[in-house]
């Protein structure tokens, strides 16, 4: 296949889909992954789509956010790591708040998995999918408008129901964290829901991948000292450290070992 077909194949299947996955269009269009990744970066630069590590989107003027669909083939290894480590903290007769995040999906797997009982809260229609059949786990599913990107539910009406609701602990993540500003996110109506669900609990945890430590997002969640614990997969950059250390957040790292940290 000649480079332009190639690019308007990629094209066609950006809008049809949305978004689409390195290694799928690998397979697709039989050539390697780095010809794909140059090809995006063509697509870029004409703004006809937005890279992100493993695929790239077809960024909605109303919903900046990176699909769920390429956010659920990225960093695998990290929320594996980061899900096992948040399973430690949950103890049987918890009760416990989980956000639409793909990481806080893999703490739903992975709690299924040990099958602890444990009532989960939670405006994510994957992990209430993932507990569909669980013997051990009751899911408290908010309502609310449908947000497609992400697969949650946001507005009024899940900010209504979660505020009549507490847990033990919650689990949230985010776009990203800055020193200054805090916890933040891209979209105000998933930021809202991720601040309740803090608010809410006794022990707020915040469980992010290294590429969270960056310039703030629109929307702020909380500030740093709002949080009990930050669970992360490698060293914090100092600037940040310092500033949980004064605040007396706890910060948690997994697979240091495996990484050489």
């Amino acid at each position: 296949m000649l480079a332009v077909d190639r690019l308007k194949k990629i094209e066609e299947l950006l809008i049809e889909n949305g978004s689409v996955i390195i290694s799928n269009l690998s397979e697709l269009l039989d050539v390697s992954e780095e010809t794909i990744r140059r090809d995006f970066e063509k697509l870029e630069k004409e703004n006809k789509l937005k890279r992100v590590r493993g695929g790239a989107y077809l960024p909605e003027t109303s919903d900046n956010e990176v699909p769920i669909r390429i956010r659920e083939n990225i960093f695998l290894e990290e929320k594996q790591l980061l899900g096992e480590k948040c399973i430690e903290l949950i103890e049987d007769g918890d009760c416990i708040m989980l956000d639409s995040s793909t990481t806080a999906l893999y703490i739903a797997k992975n709690l299924n998995t040990i099958k602890k009982k444990v009532t989960v809260i939670t405006n994510s229609l994957k992990i209430a999918y993932e507990f569909e059949n669980s013997k051990t786990v009751k899911v408290i599913c908010l309502g609310g408008t449908l947000r497609k990107s992400t697969s949650s539910f946001v507005g009024y009406m899940t900010t209504d129901a979660l505020q009549k609701l507490s847990a033990d602990k919650a689990f949230i993540s985010c776009s990203s964290i800055s020193s200054d500003f805090g916890v933040t996110d891209n979209h105000e109506l998933e930021a809202t829901v991720r601040k309740i669900m803090l608010k809410n609990s006794i022990k707020k945890c915040l469980v992010v991948d290294y590429t969270k430590f960056d310039s703030p997002s629109v929307n702020q969640i909380c500030k740093l000292n709002d949080l009990d614990m930050i669970i992360t997969d490698r060293k914090i950059p100092k600037e940040y450290k310092d500033v949980l250390i004064k605040n007396e957040v706890e910060i948690v790292i997994v697979g240091e070992n495996k990484r050489g940290n």
